[in-house]
């Protein structure tokens, strides 16, 4: 049985959730630190992301629109999850913020 899309990209986003959960445990912070953080974050919602697509293909296929509506929130939200985290880690990518004078300061 060959494996779909979706459970390959689940499998992905697993990977790198433990491969960085462990990467952080065992070392110093520091902006590499955060960097793996924002990864391991990209893979949890990538996870949560294709466990939710599958669920609410399977509930497209079965025709029960109150799962179809209810899985549809959950890969809304973990979609947008998932652009968040990609958008911060790209930031953590760059660097941390340069110095600005304000107003205040």
């Amino acid at each position: 049985m060959p494996i779909s899309g979706v459970a390959l990209l689940g499998a992905v986003g697993l990977t790198l959730l433990v491969g960085s959960w462990l990467v952080v445990s065992f070392s110093e912070p520091g902006p590499r630190r955060v960097v793996v953080e924002w990864i391991g974050a990209c893979g949890m919602y990538t996870a949560l992301l294709a466990l939710f697509v599958n669920l609410s293909l399977r509930a497209q296929e079965s025709g029960s629109t109150p799962a179809l509506l209810a899985f549809g929130f959950l890969v809304a939200l973990f979609g947008s999850g998932l652009v968040v985290s990609l958008v911060q880690g790209l930031f953590a990518l760059r660097g941390p913020a340069r110095a600005h004078s304000s107003a205040t300061h």
